[in-house]
């Protein structure tokens, strides 16, 4: 049976994966911070942190798909932003390393690694075309977390290089669903719709985002991983729209879902974030992976369900799931 280590197992797109995984009749061995029950507990952050007695934990797996992250705020000068740059940037090329070792002697080829990356990659939008993959970043996010995933697939290109694992890097856009972090746009306008309040639209409403269902990137890295695909590949939704559009959507979805009829309102007195306004090009994700994104509409009733029913972690697999 294919096995396949997974990093960030416990989180919002993990517990997708973990479904997902299943499904394909795949093993998978979890790894993820102490206490979250993960099948293997370490923190990757740590400056103690040792690749090898980690390979030695799940010596014989075929692939990795590298989720791990610490998600924070901070300036690129700051601890939280330094353990970033440990989880994120150092611990993929250092674990695939030790990967290579071990095989070396004598266990066979390295496992194939997926790393889990992000849109952030290339900056304020530079044009009207969508982005492609093969496209270089322009100006990474200043904030730890998008430039520690820049330095992240520089690292892996030279250590690919240097010693000889293969790699693939998937970019997710704006990511929603079942078991969503509460602060993010989507959810905020959907707690609002469900509450009988009107969501609030920062700015005029008319920059653009792309926002990809946590169920359709987390089968898009397991297809990378099992078919050993090699590049760089957008997870994103059916079509970019605008902010104002998104809202409109959550609205008619909690309306679908048994909620009240409403619509969004617009403050122009409060600026968007500067990295949307981004379209991208997921040609190659269909064409090599097969990838068929989610309607959003169908996707965010699917969060309203799981939002309706407790919004218990435990259960995003369950509503990420179609009926």
């Amino acid at each position: 049976m294919t096995r396949i280590l997974v990093t960030g197992s416990e989180g919002f797109v993990g517990r997708h994966l973990t479904a997902a995984i299943a499904a394909r009749g795949v093993e998978r061995v979890g790894v993820d911070l102490p206490g979250t029950g993960a099948d293997i507990e370490v923190d990757l952050a740590e400056r103690g942190f040792e690749p090898d007695a980690l390979v030695r934990a799940a010596p014989d797996v075929d692939a990795v798909i590298y989720m791990a992250a610490k998600i924070t705020r901070g300036s690129s000068v700051d601890a939280a932003a330094r353990d970033n740059l440990r989880c994120i940037a150092e611990a993929p090329v250092r674990l695939m390393e030790a990967y290579v070792a071990q095989r070396g002697a004598g266990a066979g080829r390295p496992p194939h690694l997926v790393l889990c990356s992000t849109f952030k990659m290339y900056g304020p939008p530079r044009d009207d075309r969508p982005v492609d993959p093969a496209d270089p970043p322009q100006s990474p996010d200043p904030h730890s977390y998008g430039s520690a995933k820049f330095l992240a697939e520089r690292l892996l290109e030279i250590g690919s290089a240097r010693s000889g694992f293969s790699f693939a890097v998937v970019r997710p856009s704006c990511i929603y669903g079942p078991g969503q972090h509460g602060h993010n746009a989507i959810p905020r306008f959907l707690r609002a719709a469900l509450a009988g309040e009107r969501p609030v639209v920062f700015g005029d409403g008319t920059s653009l985002r792309d926002d990809v269902f946590a169920p359709d990137l987390a089968s898009l890295m397991l297809e990378a991983a099992l078919q050993g695909a090699h590049g760089a590949f957008h997870a994103c939704g059916e079509s970019s729209r605008t902010i104002a559009d998104v809202a409109r959507v959550c609205c008619e979805a909690v309306e679908v879902e048994g909620g009240p009829k409403l619509s969004a309102q617009l403050d122009p007195s409060r600026e968007p974030k500067w990295w949307i306004d981004q379209r991208f090009d997921r040609e190659p994700s269909e064409q090599v992976l097969s990838y068929v994104p989610t309607d959003l509409l169908e996707g965010l009733r699917r969060q309203v369900r799981w939002m309706k029913a407790g919004e218990d972690p435990k259960d995003t697999a369950r509503f990420g799931r179609p009926e």
